[in-house]
């Protein structure tokens, strides 16, 4: 069984998780909108972090049968950062 703290950590990770992705997805939203990239979109659309395992050349496993990609990456921009502490907000009042 699991205990409460424990389940308030996975609780709590997954609620960041989601905060991260809404606001990505936020800024997917912003870098949809047409004309020239200005200031403003560029602003909110930027990744100022980008890291990963296999970054930016993921690693490759070739069995002749059977091809492997491996490799991950996160990129956070400012959508992303305000997605985490909106979460981490809501979760403060989820109980």
């Amino acid at each position: 069984m699991v205990s409460l703290k424990e389940r308030n950590f996975w609780t709590m990770v997954l609620v960041v998780i989601v905060g991260i992705l809404i606001g990505s997805y936020l800024s997917a939203l912003i870098g949809l909108i047409p004309g020239q990239n200005n200031v403003a979109k560029t602003f909110f659309t930027y990744n100022f972090i980008s890291f990963g395992v296999g970054f930016p050349h993921p690693l490759y496993l070739d069995l002749s049968a059977f091809k492997f990609q491996i490799g991950f990456q996160m990129k956070f921009n400012l959508f992303s950062v305000i997605g985490l502490f909106v979460s981490l907000y809501f979760f403060r009042w989820f109980k």
